[in-house]
């Protein structure tokens, strides 16, 4: 059975037919967490990129001292494909990201016709180390798990 089940997905993505999610495994060059700027203390970080397996993206607090949302711009993780520099493009982009040594990878936007837009050098931050603020909000949304009680 699946050795059928892989013909026949093979077969449907030879012919450029779109392939049931549930048979997809793209993955990322990085770890999965939350990711915020070098530049930007954990707990004090407004802005993430998340890695959750099977979403990716950008999650943010904005307005006047970041008083406003969050904004959840993370999306499911379809594809994944290398592009150029050792980056992976994300879903058909313009997110792309790539590992750096010492736990810190790379995350820009690239527009084809007019190149990259922006690049955030990020590192890794456990949940725990986030304001609550941020950690509550990336629970509610399903993108970390609730820290158990102590």
């Amino acid at each position: 059975m699946a050795r059928t089940t892989g013909c026949i997905l093979g077969v449907m993505a030879g012919l450029g037919l779109a392939v049931p999610l549930a048979a997809q495994t793209a993955k990322l060059p990085i770890a999965e967490g939350v990711w915020v700027k070098t530049v930007t203390k954990c707990e004090t970080a407004t802005t993430a990129h998340v890695y959750g397996g099977k979403r990716f993206g950008t999650f943010y607090f904005y307005g006047p001292k970041q008083s406003m949302g969050p904004a959840n711009e993370t999306e499911p993780l379809v594809r994944s494909s290398k592009v150029a520099g050792g980056f992976v493009m994300v879903n058909e982009g313009p997110l792309e990201v790539a590992p750096r040594p010492n736990g810190q990878a790379v995350v820009r936007a690239n527009s084809p016709s007019q190149g990259v837009q922006w690049t955030d050098a990020v590192r890794l931050c456990p949940p725990a180390t986030l304001s609550k603020k941020m950690r509550d909000a990336l629970t509610k949304a399903g993108l970390i798990k609730a820290a158990p009680r102590a």
